[in-house]
């Protein structure tokens, strides 16, 4: 009775056998304790009370309507033996006890054979609730230990998206002109691919004008076997620009490798379409093997593409910084169309009191992905244009929030932008095709041109 599954039955059960043998004893004992208390009455009719009825119905309550049948067949038998054996008490056999012990031991055997069917029944599906208990209880413990650890390794890794990208500029900012940067850079980059997209095996190869695929790789996590460049996975990712990778079901079955050796392939691709290298996948686990890591790979991938790659139509840009500014934002406008990701741009047209103030001060509050471009626009107003990537909506509005904060920290307590002469213009990128939507809020809002920035 301790153990979860309980035994709830009506009486100690019995093998078929058993229960008829003691049946037929039991109702033997009966009319012998009854003949040793009137020899002259053994089945007590003539009592006050039928106290021989008890029998069937104990029978009957212990296992079921066929047991207390059978024992009160018996007393009814033994009352006919007895009245051919000469006994003058039942000479006129009392019918109203004959009925009234079949019917009462029919009765109780009936329900408690009712009653057994449902708990039965109740057993079986307590039985059934107990094994789904006990598989969810093991689910859960293996679900508690998974997020333990989880939350170790991202306590243990403090760096961000971000961060991580931010980073990555910065070596590349540090690099002499004449160096090749994706050669220098690649350990950094495999690195950062592999570690949001929790690889084990990978290679990234460097790609010779868009179509053909360099035999050596440039770096190398695990160990890499050697790349085929007929595979038909590397080939696809070639043609179509876009990471592709084998279906889960066919991983799933284990037949991956009579199509390929590799498992995904990931283009880095800039925003003009230049593939610059591959990422090719050998192993990765089966549980990133979806498609939210395969757009977060994707997405790492294009803005690493941006980092190492120029921009041919901003190389035709006067300024450095419009060029690397017009890159962005068209890294932006990619990811928004292809992946969802949101991003936010400012527009700040100053006015000529406090322009210059105002203009350090939008320069003090940049974070660390952000971008800030300052140009002089059509209508002969300072324009600051600040992008914010990776940032809603809501984003947007903490940052304004947060700006606004500091403006009154450095000029009052309700100097707003707008008392100082700031025009504020905002544009969302949401997703879909914006590129007109772009322009027009360039050119025609902000009043620049294409000289100043190229999307």
């Amino acid at each position: 009775m301790q153990s979860a599954h309980k035994d709830f039955t009506l009486a100690p059960r019995a093998s078929g056998r058993v229960s008829w043998w003691e049946s037929c004893l039991l109702t033997l004992l009966a009319l012998g304790f009854g003949y040793w208390l009137s020899p002259a009455d053994p089945l007590l009719v003539a009592a006050s009370f039928p106290w021989m009825i008890l029998v069937p119905i104990l029978l009957g309550v212990r296992y079921g309507f066929l047991q207390g049948l059978f024992s009160a067949a018996l007393l009814i038998a033994a009352l006919f033996v007895l009245r051919i054996a000469g006994n003058e008490l039942y000479a006129d056999t009392p019918a109203s006890f004959i009925v009234g012990m079949l019917l009462c031991s029919m009765l109780v055997g009936e329900f408690r054979d009712i009653w057994e069917r449902r708990l039965e029944r109740l057993s079986l599906a307590n039985e059934y609730r107990q094994l789904r208990l006990d598989e969810f209880t093991r689910s859960h413990h293996i679900l508690r230990i998974s997020h333990d650890r989880l939350e170790q390794r991202v306590a243990g890794n403090d760096q961000s998206l971000r961060s991580s990208l931010l980073s990555l500029r910065q070596q590349l900012r540090a690099l002499p002109g004449d160096h090749d940067a994706l050669k220098t850079l690649a350990d950094s980059v495999l690195s950062l691919l592999g570690q949001y997209g929790s690889l084990r095996v990978a290679g990234l190869y460097r790609v010779i004008d868009n179509q053909r695929i360099a035999q050596q790789p440039l770096a190398v996590l695990g160990e890499m076997g050697e790349l085929k460049g007929n595979d038909i996975l590397l080939k696809q990712c070639l043609e179509r620009g876009e990471l592709v990778s084998v279906r889960s079901d066919v991983l799933d079955r284990g037949e991956g490798g009579r199509h390929s050796m590799l498992q995904a392939c990931v283009p880095l691709i800039d925003t003009e379409e230049r593939i610059l290298a591959v990422l090719a996948i050998q192993q990765m686990p089966f549980f990133m093997f979806h498609e939210r890591s395969f757009s977060l790979l994707a997405i790492l991938a294009g803005h690493i593409a941006d980092l190492l790659m120029s921009d041919a139509q901003a190389l035709q840009l006067p300024d450095a910084d419009a060029q690397q500014y017009s890159q962005l934002l068209k890294r932006s406008l990619s990811d928004a169309r292809d992946h969802g990701l949101p991003a936010s741009l400012f527009a700040f047209e100053l006015a000529e009191d406090n322009g210059e103030e105002v203009q350090r001060l939008l320069e003090s509050s940049q974070r660390g992905l952000d971008v800030q471009l300052k140009v002089i626009n059509g209508r002969g107003s300072r324009l600051v244009l600040v992008l914010l990537p990776l940032t809603s909506g809501e984003g947007s509005k903490g940052y304004l929030v947060r700006l606004k904060q500091l403006f009154a920290e450095r000029f009052g307590q309700g100097r707003e932008l707008e008392s100082l002469g700031v025009q504020t213009h905002r544009f969302l990128f949401e997703g879909g095709d914006e590129r007109d939507a772009l322009r027009h809020f360039l050119f025609n809002e902000c009043a620049l041109n294409d000289q100043q920035v190229a999307v």
